[in-house]
């Protein structure tokens, strides 16, 4: 037994020197070293990231480490870049760049169902460019956006009435609010259904008895159970990108976690599933003089059919683009249009809602655009028309990204040999633009500390005082670039000017500690964890 268990020990010891060996030899060996934090196998760099949050963490290696640096992280070198002569050849809005992918999808993103369907991880060139049509070409049926604004409208009026219900002086963390509210919106828009996230949480806050009957309980209660996965399932990649499969599946806490994890993804999967199988056959019994909503589901099941709701067709010379989409295809659209239209926008309205509470001078100017558009008529609809007056507003929303932008920072892969900062670098090598320090850099903006929203209005052609306040190309980006640029673009900006437009002509916004710094977090985005407020009617 003795002789048993030294053997196992000495297999141990030999099999974490050889690991060792090979991970110090990998990274001795590497091309082109650049100035990083020293790794450790296993952990990689991720133990120096403890104790602060991880966008803090990469501007901290900047000011230590200069305007290209590299770090570890799960196994993969990643080379950081700060200013924008390293970014050009990586915003170019042409198939023929050298910078097409996004990331490299890892073993972790594999298991986490995060692979190669849909858009923002799909690395497969025609696959990416089908599913990019079929994506653009849904919020291209007849007036989607106008439909967006009508949702939105309507969905403002539900939230709105909960809050009256709850009174001027209760106070609430707006950001769940905000989460419940995005999550409605891109639900319906990309299924054509209602998800009742926002009555889901309005309920959880009033007393059990709230003359709900037994049917609307069993609503409200599936409701909650969906949007309680789908949070879980975006935080999750968390453990699925920084942990390699060795930290994900034997280290203590992390292990449960992830099992709880993967749990959590086969059931919200299977609900995602099951709601295009009920669409495909909602379709397939409706009569052909009948028309079929205008959402994004239906859109991509009947693209390429004979029931294409579609406004373009495709070029009939392309043979790619005329298969009718798959269920996993659509699925992988689905899951992207819910993940991308979700946290960044409940996450920058409240962003915007603390810049504004400290800046009143800045609330009152866009109180007095809000004026001009609408004047004293508060409860008119927003229409399409009034989101696109709405300079000053559009001017707030990309001052707050720039001082704290949700995607901190944007991925890229070369898929040919390029130079990049002097270096030779092979295909397939991983950067990452670190926007938070490229979008308050003195060189590219006229005091950059400065909360300042007139540095995006532009008032005419000769506005002198914008034209001061420029600032360099590729130095802003709300949706990424090149051909990776987020798709949804629009879609988002509709719902923050409409939601801007609806409470700030309504209501004053006050938070009930103006003191407390902004309570936030960063993995892949920045998020914030609470922001306590009490809305009032506007006087």
């Amino acid at each position: 037994m003795t002789s048993t268990m030294s053997d196992i020990s000495y297999l141990l010891i030999t099999f974490i020197i050889l690991y060792i060996s090979r991970y110090y030899y990998c990274y001795f060996t590497r091309p082109n070293p650049l100035p990083r934090p020293f790794p450790l196998p296993v952990f990689d760099n991720i133990h120096q990231q403890i104790g602060s949050e991880f966008s803090d963490w990469l501007i901290s290696l900047h000011k230590k480490y200069g305007d290209i640096f590299e770090i570890y992280l799960a196994g993969k070198r990643t080379i950081i870049l700060c200013n924008t002569e390293l970014i050009e050849k990586m915003n170019i809005p042409s198939t023929k760049t050298k910078y097409p992918i996004r990331f490299l999808v890892t073993e972790g993103f594999i298991e986490y169902g995060i692979s190669d369907t849909g858009l923002s991880t799909n690395n497969e060139h025609k696959s990416w460019k089908y599913n990019r049509r079929f994506f653009s070409q849904a919020m291209m049926t007849p007036s989607f956006n106008d439909q967006a604004v009508e949702w939105t409208n309507e969905l403002w009026n539900e939230m709105e009435s909960y809050w009256n219900n709850l009174g001027e002086n209760y106070e609430m963390d707006i950001m769940k609010w905000m989460v419940r509210f995005s999550n409605d919106m891109i639900f319906r828009i990309s299924t054509g259904l209602k998800n009742n996230s926002v009555a889901s949480y309005y309920h959880s806050l009033i007393p059990v008895n709230d003359n709900l009957n037994e049917k609307e309980r069993e609503i409200i209660k599936e409701s909650e159970n969906f949007i309680q996965s789908f949070e879980m399932y975006l935080r999750g990649s968390f453990y699925f990108y920084f942990f390699n499969k060795f930290m994900r599946h034997y280290a203590p806490f992390v292990r449960g976690k992830v099992k709880s994890l993967l749990k959590n993804r086969d059931y919200l999967f299977g609900k995602i599933y099951n709601i295009i199988r009920e669409r495909r056959i909602e379709i397939e019994n409706t009569p052909l003089n009948h028309p079929l909503r205008y959402d994004m589901l239906t859109s991509f099941i009947t693209a390429n059919t004979s029931r294409d709701i579609n406004v373009v067709r495709n070029d009939n010379t392309n043979a790619d683009l005329l298969k009718p989409m798959t269920d996993r295809e659509i699925f992988g659209n689905i899951l992207d249009a819910m993940s991308g239209g979700t946290d960044t926008t409940a996450n920058l309205f409240c962003f915007i809602v603390y810049y504004l509470g400290h800046y009143p001078d800045i609330k009152q100017r866009l109180r007095q655009e809000l004026d001009e558009i609408f004047g004293k008529n508060f409860t008119r609809p927003i229409t399409n028309k009034d989101l696109d007056k709405l300079q000053y507003c559009d001017a707030v929303i990309k001052e707050v990204y720039r001082h704290f932008p949700i995607a901190f920072t944007v991925s890229r892969v070369n898929v040919e040999k390029d130079i990049i900062g002097g270096f030779n670098w092979p295909e397939e090598t991983s950067f990452l633009i670190l926007y938070s320090v490229i979008m308050k850099r003195k060189e590219y903006w006229t005091d950059p500390e400065k909360f300042d929203p007139y540095r995006f209005y532009k008032i005419n052609e000769n506005d002198k005082y914008l034209l001061e306040k420029q600032h360099i190309k590729n130095s802003f980006t709300m949706w990424g670039g090149g051909i990776r640029i987020c798709p949804g673009r629009k879609l988002a900006m509709i719902k923050l000017k409409l939601l801007i437009a609806s409470i700030y002509r309504n209501y004053d916004i006050e938070m009930v500690d103006m003191n407390a710094p902004l309570n936030y977090n960063s993995a892949f985005i920045t998020v914030c964890n609470e922001l306590i407020v009490r809305i009032k009617s506007r006087k």
